[in-house]
């Protein structure tokens, strides 16, 4: 087990096991990362992504590796164990016995690297995915395929701590701590180049994204009514307002509640910021539940709040990007004192830091054929 180190290149295919495809911004954001770090160093590799909805993931990342296949064969096992035969899932991968899924698990078992992407669901909040793990230690027990782990984030802790695994690293303090390793930091700055931040005369922008998922009971309330008294406070027009949402459905609540102080046109949606129709950049401010928001518009130059609606969870993803030099405010909204906004330092260091750790770490276990 390691925290950034690993021998060389890998032998095809290989596998990639993902929460992306729901979607959800941060988790495709991360796979996309990996696919097309993929397709700059192993081009000719035979590349599969198992994740929860194969449709979808074909079309998101349709064009981000050249030999890309997609299948849900490791998801499907989890779902047989949890809700149809309720065999354990290691039974399942070894012993197979379905034509349902029996030729996915068998593309499972060749595979010459098993790779969990990164991410904040492997812990106490979502046990059943677990089973995740289990069905991948199982199928490289077979194969005896490579068993990597990056990005993790493992609080709060449950009992599946990644054991067995060759290569670890994980995304914040804690859960380094919890596996007696470094801390890294999350797959989401794998870039081939630290992006360039110019701040040049734009109007300052006010970005919002409040999620109504995965928070504390009462915190959703809490925190619409506290971002929209930081969107008064700021005395921003509101016509310099946007929404942007990362989650579909359980981010459009928090607009839906907040468009009397969202400009007319200002929600965006997954789809639109997926495809680029919505850059980040130095001149906006962002107010924001969503990780990935605060990682992603921090590594542009924005400057930000980030509201912290789960103790134990968003505490803990936030505050590792603070520690990095995101510089963002972090707040639980239980109190409604608001930052002036000339209060708000840009990120330092942040996405160097991150950029170069990330890239030393993917080039490690994917050198260039």
């Amino acid at each position: 087990m390691s925290s950034a180190t690993a021998a060389g290149p890998l032998p095809g295919p290989l596998y990639l096991v993902s929460m992306a495809s729901y979607p959800n911004y941060g988790d495709e954001l991360i796979a996309r990362r990996w696919l097309r770090h993929l397709a700059r160093t192993r081009p000719d590799d035979e590349v599969w992504l198992d994740c929860r909805h194969p449709g979808t993931a074909s079309a998101l990342f349709a064009d981000d590796h050249p030999r890309l296949r997609v299948t849900d064969a490791i998801y499907r096992a989890m779902a047989d164990s949890l809700h149809g035969s309720g065999r354990e899932v290691e039974d399942i991968v070894a012993n197979l016995g379905t034509p349902l899924y029996d030729a996915g698990l068998l593309r499972l078992r060749e595979a010459g690297a098993l790779h969990l992407l990164g991410g904040g669901f492997v812990n106490s909040l979502w046990t059943e995915n677990a089973l995740v793990v289990r069905a991948m230690r199982e199928a490289a027990r077979i194969s005896g395929a490579r068993l990597i782990a990056t990005g993790q984030g493992l609080m709060p802790a449950g009992p599946e701590q990644l054991q067995g695994f060759d290569h670890i690293s994980v995304r914040d303090a804690p859960s380094a701590e919890l596996l007696g390793i470094e801390p890294g930091v999350d797959d989401a700055f794998l870039l081939d180049a630290v992006p360039a931040v110019t701040i040049g005369n734009h109007q300052v922008e006010l970005v919002v994204c409040v999620q109504s998922d995965a928070q504390d009971e009462g915190v959703f309330d809490r925190f619409v009514d506290w971002t929209r008294g930081m969107i008064r406070a700021s005395r921003i027009p509101r016509e310099r307002v946007r929404y942007v949402e990362a989650l579909p459905g359980a981010d459009y609540a928090g607009y839906d509640r907040l468009r009397d102080v969202v400009a007319e046109d200002g929600f965006v949606p997954f789809t639109s910021f997926w495809r680029g129709e919505f850059a980040p950049g130095p001149h906006q401010v962002w107010i924001t539940t969503r990780f990935h928001h605060h990682l992603v518009a921090a590594m542009h130059g924005a400057r930000g709040i980030a509201l912290s609606g789960r103790s134990g969870y968003y505490d803990v993803k936030h505050g590792s990007l603070v520690e990095l030099g995101s510089n963002w405010h972090v707040t639980d909204g239980s109190d409604m004192a608001f930052p002036a906004l000339a209060t708000l330092q840009r990120p330092r260091g942040f996405v160097e830091r991150g950029v170069r750790a990330k890239r030393a770490e993917a080039n490690a276990l994917y050198s260039a054929t």
